[in-house]
């Protein structure tokens, strides 16, 4: 008979919570630092501001491929030594993209994109070892809030030190930065990595992560849940102004505000629905509500004409943010809830670049539909409900795989 490793000691729910959501920030700080003052870096170097999309790209190619690997370093290295790591990534990758040069550009964007996806599967690891109680969803969705605090950090911190200095001062700001906070994480490691496993193998196949998802019914249906649902995001995000001033003939400020709407929405989202899905003892019930109310957002979105008052469409954003970019930290913690417990981080980042893949394909796609087939930006939104519906349908799979509680 076979003995079994007992489980690992819980970790302190505010300490954890705190070192993830701040490595979170970080590395999203680091992926979104050039996209800030693109305008500015594209004159510089000589190129056209859409020079930030192909950035954007690398960075989650560089995620896709972390996300996959990543797991094997949590169990080999320490999830707190690997979110260090990442966030070394993240630097290095800041570091390398202040020379200035296009292909430093390129090769740094690809390094950040390693450090940001390696945050996950790490954070997951920590996150479901806390004492959490009933409040799993909740925890993980601050945690994921990370993601549109580093855009805030992003777009109120480089700026200002662009007009200062120059627009590489700002990356290198964010290098020392990210190095701080994995210095800071040193103060952890000793306590929060006695469960790693010096014998396990660092590099997995990035096949592995894969195989675990394909062969578990629930993760499976969540992970092509997840893709759908993070086009919509993204492209939401990525079109929204385009739409508000080309079709609807809004002012840019305007449409810039409605943006920023969207975004605040969001973040609070990410709080919203994991309270919620903490009150119905479901992650999966929550998910697919926020996906109806998302569609119903892109239907009525397509429908905003110059006559419509600034307020409605104001309410209209920021309902259609707090769907469509609040979802995240839930679908996160119901990964970690269905995955085979000594898997939570193979399982996260495996799933994880499947929604990375979404991110990739979901605005580029739409913008190959526009410009070879003339979509309008209003039939997009149309698109878009029709996606997070099958996102929807995805997501009603995956329940008939989880047990009641």
């Amino acid at each position: 008979m076979t003995d079994h490793p007992a489980p690992p000691a819980a970790l302190p729910v505010w300490s954890v919570l705190t070192a993830t959501l701040t490595t979170q920030s970080l590395t999203t700080l680091c992926a979104l630092a050039l996209s800030a003052v693109a305008p500015k870096a594209a004159a510089d170097l000589g190129v056209g501001p859409a020079l930030v999309g192909y950035q954007v790209s690398l960075v989650y190619t560089g995620a896709v491929i972390s996300s996959l690997v990543g797991s094997g370093f949590v169990h080999r290295l320490g999830a707190t030594r690997t979110s260090q790591i990442a966030l070394w990534l993240a630097a290095a990758g800041c570091l390398l993209s202040s020379l200035g040069s296009l292909p430093a550009l390129a090769v740094g964007a690809f390094i950040i994109g390693l450090g940001y996806g390696g945050t996950n599967p790490a954070a997951s690891h920590l996150l479901a070892r806390v004492n959490s109680g009933r409040h799993m969803n909740l925890i993980f969705s601050i945690k994921q809030c990370g993601v549109p605090v580093g855009g805030m950090l992003a777009g109120l911190l480089i700026p200002p030190i662009t007009l200062a200095i120059h627009w590489r001062a700002g990356l290198i700001t964010c290098a020392l930065l990210a190095m701080a906070v994995s210095a800071g994480l040193m103060l952890c490691r000793a306590g929060w990595d006695g469960d790693r496993q010096r014998a396990a193998r660092l590099f997995l196949s990035p096949l592995a992560g894969l195989r675990l998802i394909w062969q578990h019914h629930i993760l499976r249906w969540l992970a092509l849940c997840s893709f759908a649902f993070s086009a919509v995001q993204l492209s939401l995000i990525s079109l929204l102004v385009t739409y508000l001033v080309t079709e609807v003939q809004l002012s840019l400020v305007t449409a810039g505000g409605l943006l920023a709407i969207a975004q605040i929405s969001g973040a609070a989202g990410r709080i919203g629905w994991g309270w919620l899905a903490d009150r119905l003892r479901s992650g999966s019930k929550a998910l697919i509500l926020n996906g109806l109310l998302a569609a119903v957002a892109a239907v009525v979105t397509a429908l905003v004409t110059v006559d419509w008052p600034w307020l409605w469409i104001a309410v209209l954003v920021a309902v259609f943010g707090f769907c469509a970019v609040g979802w995240n930290g839930v679908f996160i913690a119901v990964i970690a809830r269905q995955a085979p417990r000594q898997s939570i981080g193979l399982a996260t980042g495996a799933t994880l670049s499947i929604t990375f893949a979404g991110v990739i394909v979901g605005p580029s796609g739409f913008a190959a539909l526009h410009d070879g087939l003339g979509l309008s930006y209003a039939h997009g939104y149309i698109l878009m409900a029709v996606i997070t519906l099958v996102g929807v349908w995805c997501m009603v799979e995956a329940r008939k795989g989880i047990p009641p509680r």
